[in-house]
């Protein structure tokens, strides 16, 4: 949480302390915390993270001071949890963003910039002078005409600037005055916090949070914002950041009046610095005496009318700064007479296209009718019927011409002036042309989105729904498609190309086949990516635009996609809803296949609403359906679910055939990505098993193979499991390399869940090392987490391992507290194995306070559990506490038979646990033949070699 936040909280606090009469030491008890810890709470100071347990004793202690109706009690017990749960979510998402390496985003600098050096320095010392004196670096809106330069002078100004702002440089075209539609506030944000590493499935659904969200990740960073071709302040205002340490610079066309911003007012340059500019830009000697100076004023001292004439002069060399002045004077003169907008602008544009060659000037005209940000030549080559190379050297030639812009290495911009010319130009063509030329654009996308996505669902096996075949064409007259080989560069090119799909999409929006293929085309980037709600809108308008075709087939899929989108963005109900509509759809066409992909896609929906009877039965029939159909992938992937629902429901030997199978299956399909996903749960399923050689094995196959196809989520997600099994084997240092580089990866991907699960493992192997202060940090950095998301199984764990720390480091009563609330948790979620863990836990607790049968009776049903689920850890823990229970009760011999049995499970399963049971049987057994500990082979099997982790 930012200062303020927490300020607001502590205040919240201590206003409920105060009425209740209490002090600050009478809160130690009920919380576990020291008063200066309490102190620290209520003036908002604290620096390691607070979980809601102890904002719940603590609100609870003071209200049951003070008394009064249970009505109002509850009332004002919510108003203080939602407080802290609203601020904790906030922070949480913020410290995810936090850990994300900073980012350049600023296009490249302008070559040849010249002049603007009052206005440079203004700038410059005003950022230097609030630095210095801790102040407030403030908002800089930069306004003028159209061409006057204000891009390349914020672009220039934060090339020079940005040293000073080490926590990441971000540009957002706002495309105000652009062929685009103008960039809403919202879409915007999106932009910019994903940018910063918040996940597309945290994003929050209104304008109000998003800007909230923003305001708080940016908090404590020294960021430089570029806000280019603002509309106005209200455009503007979310976007801000609010952070005193970072600049915000903002072009438009019109006056900033609105925004408690510093203003720059660019006009044309003046005469001398116009001069120097068309000297820089034309990259020549000029004979004494040519008419410079009058040329600049025809061209109006308008950087960009200059930029176009340098250019001229310097690739045509022939040319002098007469001809240029009489070519100048007939156009700015014809222009007027026509009354056109911009004339020195207008003019200087005519002449330089007037000066392309016949088949340039029809190229570039074409060029103009592109509805998107930028683009490259395979766009171009569709969009003119051009060849590519022929298309690549035209480009290289307007560029050189100043009429693109190569913002990024092969990818081409238009100015907002040079765009608007080219529209009225190409009014007065052959409308048929026109729509010819923006349809085989569109055909391109189109295909070249579902190569994409075709290599993102690895399509050599998956089939391909009828709706997504492209249509039988005419032999195409341009050179076809990017050469995407692997799903690497398959990604690569969906995120340089989603804004252009977008745009063809808005272009396409009359047209229901349109947009039902390119939706479905950019469907599996739309499953990774996100953000769901943008998704959920675009498979919105595919629904709507398939059942008005009268399409249910595309209906179908369309409802398939909205519902994976919903369950993505966490919306179950909608989820629930869209799916089922699809498997009705799938089911009244007869489409076995997609009445399959409906069912896995219900039956994940269902499990994470806490449905897992559903779930299951959902599973099974997908899987009977795709074997009544031959689909032997969808079989596969049936099977994978049924064996991860089994996992997650304790059942292992259930999960472990289901998923053998099923890695089989996809290893006979050679399905990469069912391999890698078979192979991260089967691994699981080991880990929960205590089978740690089987597990090591399994999740070493599958990080390789993760690291192969380039997915990092499932890269993370198996580094993290292969640390928490070295925990379990006692091989803390390696388990902690682990962690950390899968806490890398969580980050980068904004991944809080796993984060929050990585964390107590983290936390725990720490406090092995004997690093305490970091294992606190990392069980209450999981708390924070696992709160914010409302995610209560891993709550539960986190409690549980901090639990443990806390009664080895002499802290018993904060230690029971979380037992207790982890207990409730678990019991809660019928999840047996953490009830059995906890008991454990428990046990030794009671045993800690001198507590023999309290502490008996807790390793007893741990052991049940333990011993129904099949899980040969917590059953030897228990048997290890149990004979720990009866020595301290004076039951030697019980002792010794119990810790026998626990010792030879910890064997068997290569336990860290097992020298410590050893070293206390050593103490209990005398030293006679055959009384002793048992070897590693007495009456269990031989202790594993340690298998090495790359």
């Amino acid at each position: 949480m930012t200062d303020p936040q927490k300020r607001a909280l502590g205040l919240e606090l201590a206003r409920l302390r105060h009425e209740a009469g209490l002090r600050q030491i009478d809160l130690q008890k009920p919380t576990g915390k020291t008063d200066s810890t309490i102190s620290a709470i209520e003036r908002g100071q604290w620096k390691r993270g607070i979980d809601s347990f102890l904002v719940e004793r603590y609100v609870d202690h003071c209200l049951k001071a003070i008394g009064g109706s249970k009505g109002v009690s509850a009332t004002r017990r919510r108003h203080v949890l939602a407080l802290f749960k609203a601020l904790d979510e906030l922070s949480a998402t913020a410290d995810v963003a936090s850990q994300v390496p900073p980012r350049n985003q600023l296009p490249r600098d302008t070559p040849h910039f010249t002049g603007r050096e009052r206005e440079l320095s203004r700038l410059t010392d005003a950022v230097r002078t609030a630095r210095a004196q801790d102040k407030v670096i403030a908002v800089h809106a930069v306004d003028g005409k159209p061409g006057v330069g204000k891009s390349a002078f914020v672009t220039h100004a934060a090339h020079t600037l940005r040293g000073r702002f080490p926590d990441g440089q971000l540009f957002v075209n706002l495309h105000a005055f652009s062929t685009e539609r103008s960039v809403t506030p919202s879409e915007a944000l999106t932009e910019l916090l994903s940018a910063v590493g918040v996940p597309p499935g945290q994003l929050p659904n209104t304008l109000e949070k998003r800007a909230t969200l923003w305001r708080t990740v940016m908090a404590d960073r020294r960021v430089l914002l570029v806000l280019d071709n603002a509309l106005d302040d209200a455009q503007v205002r979310p976007l801000l950041p609010g952070s005193p340490s970072s600049l915000v610079l903002v072009t438009s066309r019109h006056r900033m009046t609105g925004l408690d911003a510093v203003t720059i007012a660019l006009d044309v340059l003046p005469p001398d610095e116009a001069a120097h500019m068309f000297h820089r830009t034309a990259q020549r000697s000029l004979p004494p005496g040519s008419p410079v100076g009058e040329l600049m004023e025809l061209a109006g001292h308008l950087p960009l009318a200059i930029a176009l004439l340098g250019a001229r002069m310097r690739n045509r060399k022939a040319l002098t700064v007469e001809h240029l002045v009489a070519e100048m004077r007939d156009g700015v003169n014809r222009l007027r007479s026509l009354r056109v907008r911009n004339v020195e602008a207008a003019a200087a544009f005519e002449l330089s296209y007037r000066a392309l060659p016949p088949d340039r000037q029809e190229f570039f005209t074409t060029l103009g009718l592109h509805p998107g940000p930028d683009l490259d030549a395979y766009a171009g080559a569709a969009l003119t019927a051009g060849r590519l190379r022929d298309t690549t050297r035209q480009m290289e030639a307007l560029y050189d011409d100043n009429l693109l812009d190569e913002h990024v290495l092969g990818r081409y911009q238009l100015h907002d002036l040079i765009a608007e010319y080219l529209r009225g130009l190409s009014e007065d063509r052959d409308p048929g042309l026109r729509r010819n030329a923006v349809n085989r654009l569109l055909d391109y996308f189109q295909d070249a989105a579902l190569n994409a996505d075709r290599l993102l669902q690895n399509a050599a096996t998956a089939p391909t729904p009828a709706t997504l075949v492209p249509v039988a064409r005419p032999v195409r007259d341009h050179d076809g498609l990017p050469p995407l080989t692997d799903r690497k560069a398959a990604m690569t090119w969906m995120a340089l190309e989603r804004g252009n799909l977008l745009a063809c999409l808005r272009t396409a929006s009359d047209s229901p086949p349109r947009v039902v293929k390119l939706t479905a085309a950019m469907s599996q980037h739309l499953r990774l990516s996100g953000p769901w709600d943008i998704a959920a809108r675009l498979h919105e308008d595919a629904v709507t635009a398939a059942r008005a075709m009268s399409d249910q087939a595309a209906e179908a899929t369309a409802l398939l996609e909205l519902g994976s989108a919903h369950r993505n963005h966490g919306e179950y109900p909608q989820a629930e809803k869209a799916t089922g509509a699809a498997l009705d759809a799938f089911s009244a066409s007869g489409d076995q296949r997609g009445q399959a992909a409906a069912l896995l896609e219900l039956g994940s929906a269902y499990y994470l609403t806490g449905r897992s009877s559903d779930a299951a039965d959902r599973f099974r029939r997908a899987l009977e359906l795709s074997r009544e159909t031959g689909d032997r992938l969808g079989v596969a992937d049936a099977l994978v679910e049924l064996g991860t629902l089994a996992y997650l429901r304790d059942d292992y030997a259930e999960a472990e055939r289901k998923l053998t199978e099923g890695l089989a299956l996809h290893e006979e399909l050679d399905n990469v990505l069912g391999r890698v996903t078979a192979l991260k749960n089967l691994g699981n399923t080991y880990y929960f098993m205590d089978r740690y050689d089987s597990a090591l094995d399994t999740l070493g196959k599958a990080l390789a193979l993760s690291q192969e196809l380039g997915t990092a989520l499932v890269e993370a997600q198996t580094t993290t499991k292969l640390g928490s099994v070295l925990r379990l084997m006692g091989r803390y240092e390696e388990s902690v390399e682990m962690f950390v580089k899968a806490r890398k990866l969580a980050v980068r991907l904004a991944d809080r869940s796993l984060e929050a699960e990585l964390l107590i493992d983290y936390g725990a192997a720490l406090h092995k090392l004997g690093r305490g202060g970091e294992a606190e940090d990392a069980f209450a950095g999981s708390l924070t987490l696992f709160e914010a998301i409302g995610e209560e199984l891993g709550m539960a764990c986190a409690l549980k391992e901090l639990a443990d720390m806390l009664l080895d480091t002499g802290r018993p009563t904060e230690a029971r507290q979380r037992l207790e609330k982890a207990q409730d948790l678990y019991g809660k979620l019928d999840e047996r194995l953490g009830l059995a863990a906890t008991n454990n836990s428990l046990g030794k607790l009671e045993l800690a306070a001198g507590r023999t049968a309290e502490s008996s009776a807790a390793h007893t049903s741990a052991l049940a559990i333990a011993h129904e689920l099949g899980n040969p850890l917590e059953e030897a823990g228990a048997l290890a506490g149990l004979g720990r229970a009866a020595d301290a009760a004076g039951d030697a011999d019980t002792a010794r038979e119990r810790l026998r049995e626990a010792l030879r499970i910890q064997r068997s399963i290569g336990a860290a646990e097992a020298s410590a049971t050893a070293a206390l049987l050593d103490e209990l057994t005398p030293a006679e033949p055959g009384k002793g500990s048992p070897s590693p082979g007495d009456g269990g099997e031989p202790t594993p070699p340690q298998a090495p982790v790359q």
